[in-house]
C-alpha cells in the first residue's frame, strides 16, 4: 500500500477535492456503490437521453440533414475462465474474452462527429444487432429517419438479411460488398462519370428488393476501385444503397464512404487513447455460444412462418382436406425437436454481460467527448479543432495545477508547456474554457496559466 499522509492522497487524486469540495479522494469501493445506486434508480437512461440531446442540438443548429456512422468496437478482457476465444501466445495461456459494442456516431454539416448512440452486446454479435439496438427505441428510430439522410456502415452489415432489415425500417444506408468485380463487365449507359472519366454504373438491387416496402428502391454502384487511376485500373467495387443517390456524391462515392474513418474509426480510437476500453465490470457469466443464438433466432423466424401456414389452412380447411395438414404436423414436430437440442446446449462460455455501472460511465465518456468537440469548433486555429482528447489532457487537463478558492470562485493556475508552438495552442484552450462560464457548486471556474518557472 502507498504511504503517506491524507494531504499526500489528495495531491494525487487529481482534481477530483476541487470538483467535491472534500479534504480527501473518495474510496474506489464508496464510488462503485454510488455507481450502482445510479444505474438502479435510471441514471444510464437519463445519460443516454442527454447524450442523444446533445447531438440533435448540435444537427438543428447546422440546419441541413447529417449523416451517420455504426460500427462494432470490441473490448478486450484477459481471463484464465472458459471465455469466447483460445489461447493467446506468449500470454501464459490466457484467454481472450471480447464485449462488443455498438456505437454510433452522427456528423452535422461542416461540424465534427459526435457520438450518439452505444450498446452492448455478446462477443461476435454481427453488426445488425447494433443497428437493431440502435432502432429500438421509437425515439431514436424517429429521429434518425428525420434527420439523417445517409447512415454509412462497413462490409459486415451488407449481406442480405441485414440489408432487407434496414429496408424495413426505411434506412437510407450505403455499405460495400465483401467481393470485387470489373466496370469493364457492365454495358449500358452509366449513370455518370468519375473525375478521371471512369464510368459508375448503378442497377436495382433485386435481390435485396425481394419482401421489401412498397416504394423502396435499392441499388448496387459499381465504382471503381482505384478511381485516381482511371482507365488503367478495370477492378471495381459494389456499393449497397438504400436509395438512389445524387449524381455529385456518385462521382465521389469512395471519398464518401471513407468518410467512415475520420467520421468513426478514428473517434473509437481517440477515445480508447482516454481510457474508454477499461473494463469495469470484470465478472463473466456462464451463456450459450453467439452460434446457438444464432441457431434460436432462425428457429423462431421459422415457427412464425408455420404458424402463419396453420393460421391459413384453419380458414379453409374442411372435413375432405383435414389428410392435407399432416406436412404441417410434422414439421411443427421437427420444430420441437430442434427446440429441446438448442435448450440441452451447456452454457459454458463465459461473457461480460450488461451488468454493473459500465455502460453508465462509457454514456458519461461520451457526453463529455461530445462537449469537448463542440468546445473545440469554437476556436479559429485549424490546429485546436482537430485535437483529440488526448491532445487536450497533454496541453491542459493533464497538467499540473494549483487551486486558489474563495467564496465567489475557483481559479486553476495550470503549470505551461515549454514549446513556444504548443503554448499558443494552450492559450486558446484556456480560452475556451473562460468563454464557457463554467461553476463548480455555484463558484465560478476560472483557468489561468502560471508564470515561467525562476
Amino acid at each position: 500500500m502507498p504511504l503517506g499522509t491524507w494531504e499526500t492522497g489528495a495531491l494525487h487524486a487529481g482534481a477530483e477535492p476541487v470538483w467535491t469540495g472534500r479534504n480527501r479522494p473518495y474510496d474506489e469501493s464508496t464510488l462503485r456503490k454510488r455507481a450502482h445506486e445510479f444505474v438502479d434508480h435510471g441514471a444510464t437512461d437519463l445519460v443516454t437521453r442527454e447524450l442523444e440531446a446533445s447531438v440533435a442540438a448540435a444537427v438543428e443548429e447546422s440546419g441541413a440533414m447529417a449523416v451517420a456512422y455504426t460500427d462494432m468496437f470490441d473490448q478486450v478482457y484477459w481471463t484464465k475462465k472458459p471465455a469466447y476465444a483460445g489461447p493467446i501466445g506468449n500470454r501464459n495461456n490466457r484467454l481472450l474474452a471480447a464485449t462488443f459494442f455498438g456505437i454510433t456516431f452522427v456528423r452535422p454539416k461542416d461540424g465534427p462527429a459526435l457520438a450518439y448512440s452505444i450498446s452492448w452486446h455478446k462477443p461476435a454479435s454481427p453488426l445488425q444487432d447494433a443497428l437493431e439496438a440502435l432502432h429500438a427505441a421509437p425515439r431514436r428510430s424517429e429521429w434518425l429517419s428525420h434527420h439523417i439522410d445517409l447512415h454509412i456502415w462497413d462490409r459486415g452489415g451488407s449481406g442480405r438479411p441485414s440489408l432487407r432489415w434496414a429496408l424495413s425500417h426505411r434506412i437510407p444506408y450505403l455499405s460495400v460488398a465483401r467481393k470485387s468485380t470489373r466496370w469493364t463487365r457492365y454495358r449500358g449507359p452509366p449513370q455518370v462519370h468519375t473525375r478521371r472519366n471512369v464510368p459508375v454504373f448503378t442497377r436495382r438491387d433485386t435481390l435485396t428488393a425481394r419482401g421489401a416496402p412498397k416504394g423502396a428502391k435499392p441499388q448496387q454502384v459499381i465504382f471503381p476501385a482505384h478511381p485516381d487511376k482511371g482507365r488503367a485500373s478495370a477492378k471495381a467495387l459494389r456499393y449497397h444503397t438504400g436509395a438512389p443517390l445524387p449524381d455529385k456524391d456518385l462521382r465521389s462515392l469512395d471519398r464518401v464512404y471513407k468518410t467512415r474513418w475520420p467520421s468513426n474509426e478514428n473517434a473509437i480510437k481517440a477515445l480508447i487513447a482516454v481510457g474508454f476500453d477499461r473494463n469495469l465490470v470484470r465478472s463473466l457469466t456462464p451463456t450459450t455460444s453467439r452460434g446457438v443464438d444464432g441457431r434460436q433466432r432462425r428457429l423462431e423466424a421459422r415457427e412464425r412462418a408455420l404458424h402463419a401456414k396453420i393460421e391459413a389452412f384453419k380458414s379453409v380447411a374442411t372435413p375432405e382436406t383435414i389428410h392435407d395438414a399432416r406436412p404441417l404436423f410434422r414439421e411443427k414436430r421437427r420444430c420441437a425437436e430442434q427446440r429441446a437440442a438448442i435448450e440441452a446446449v451447456p452454457a459454458t462460455k463465459g461473457a461480460r454481460m450488461r451488468l454493473g455501472a459500465e455502460l453508465l460511465c462509457k454514456s458519461l465518456m461520451l457526453l463529455m467527448y461530445n462537449l469537448l468537440l463542440l468546445l473545440l469548433r469554437r476556436s479559429t486555429i485549424a490546429a485546436v479543432q482537430a485535437m483529440t482528447p488526448w491532445r487536450v489532457y497533454q496541453l491542459l487537463l493533464g497538467r499540473s495545477a494549483l487551486v486558489q478558492s474563495d467564496n465567489h470562485s475557483i481559479t486553476l493556475w495550470v503549470d505551461p508547456v515549454t514549446s513556444a508552438s504548443d503554448r499558443r495552442l494552450q492559450d486558446e484552450l484556456v480560452r475556451l474554457v473562460n468563454a464557457r462560464s463554467l461553476s463548480i457548486r455555484g463558484r465560478r471556474l476560472c483557468v489561468h496559466l502560471r508564470g515561467p518557472p525562476e
